[in-house]
């Protein structure tokens, strides 16, 4: 094994965790003795999903910054300080060369402990909108992997962006239609509504379906793939089993590649991991941005995808009169809009991402 070590950090969303495992996993590909691990919370997911993918895992301290005058903000000096002094016991220990960061709050303790202890900084931005934590460390790292060029407007002069597109686990763009009418028992003439909000799920979404469910119903030749989170799942069963409506209910989806290769068109959040997704699959979507997102980023998000002409952008405070329903069934019945849409969103797949970011990693390891 290495001398040295290339730390990863990021988790609490799948948004930050997979592209981290993504790169991780490219960079085991690439060079098999290398020491990787990764960083994050002890109650986050990725407490749970970074060993379950065999990689090493360690937690530090570290607690969201609340947008209002929440009195939980006061301990963030002192949560900050111990999960600094704790990331930096661990780089050193482990004679870290490289920090990557994929974003969000776990990540802050350990960028600073990586300028303290003299490691250098690369960053992974999603979003069409850079986070706050690739915003206060742009002008330090060494680069910043980005999704969206875009980025670089609300960046520091100083910042070094590289597009690269977001690093996806693998799959998405080779699912198998044939396999998932299998998987999911659905029927191969019918088409498909693949509809989820996250891995949480998302309560609007639901209730949209919900309220629609005798339109589905009253189409034969359609079927949903309903992915709804566990808080809604036994309610969103029951409603759909009355409905007499065809396709399948889960509370979560884990194998997504073959969902999206099922559907015909999706409705969903417009999160910067489900955007990649989409694209790499070449899905034509209804995006309904969730409202409450940091700076807002998943409507940034879901406008420029809007602008390429591969989705319709819907805010969740106008659902209802927008009908989203109503426009998946126009265009279900109009098969050249559908592709025009696919094969825009197609354009906007960058392959290879996590290979491009891990191999530049590496790179700068054996300069």
């Amino acid at each position: 094994m290495s001398d040295y070590s290339i730390a990863i950090a990021g988790g609490r969303t799948g948004g930050h965790l997979y592209p981290a495992l993504a790169v991780a996993q490219s960079l085991k590909t690439m060079q098999s003795d290398l020491h990787i691990y990764m960083i994050g919370t002890s109650d986050g997911m990725e407490a749970r999903i970074v060993p379950e993918n065999g990689f090493e895992f360690h937690a530090v301290q570290a607690m969201p910054l609340r947008r209002s005058l929440h009195p939980k903000n006061l301990a963030i000096p002192f949560v900050l300080a111990l999960g600094t002094y704790q990331a930096f016991v661990l780089l050193k220990k482990t004679k870290a060369v490289i920090l990557l960061s994929t974003g969000g709050f776990p990540c802050v303790p350990v960028l600073m402990a990586a300028r303290i202890a003299g490691v250098k900084i690369f960053l992974q931005e999603q979003n069409s909108y850079p986070g706050l934590t690739t915003r206060l460390f742009a002008r330090k790292a060494e680069t910043v992997f980005a999704a969206y060029q875009s980025i670089e407007d609300f960046l520091h002069p100083d910042a070094k962006v590289v597009q690269t597109g977001n690093p996806l686990r693998p799959g998405f763009e080779i699912g198998n239609r044939d396999e998932g009418i299998v998987s999911f028992g659905l029927d191969k003439a019918k088409k498909t509504l693949l509809v989820f909000g996250g891995s949480q799920g998302a309560t609007a979404l639901n209730n949209l379906i919900i309220e629609n469910l005798d339109r589905v119903a009253s189409r034969n030749d359609l079927q949903l793939i309903w992915q709804t989170g566990k808080s809604d799942f036994d309610d969103c069963s029951n409603q759909f089993r009355k409905s007499g409506s065809a396709g399948i209910v889960l509370p979560f989806i884990d194998r997504m590649d073959l969902a999206y290769a099922c559907a015909d068109i999706v409705i969903s959040r417009s999160g910067a991991l489900t955007l990649a997704e989409l694209a790499a699959a070449g899905k034509p979507a209804i995006l309904i941005p969730y409202p409450f997102a940091a700076e807002n980023h998943q409507t940034y998000n879901a406008r420029l995808v809007e602008k390429k002409g591969a989705a319709i952008l819907v805010r969740e405070n106008q659902i209802m009169e927008s009908d989203p329903i109503g426009t998946v069934f126009k265009l279900l019945a109009d098969d050249k809009e559908l592709s025009r849409m696919a094969a825009n969103s197609r354009k906007l797949f960058r392959p290879g991402a996590s290979n491009i970011i891990a191999g530049a990693l590496l790179a700068e390891v054996t300069e």
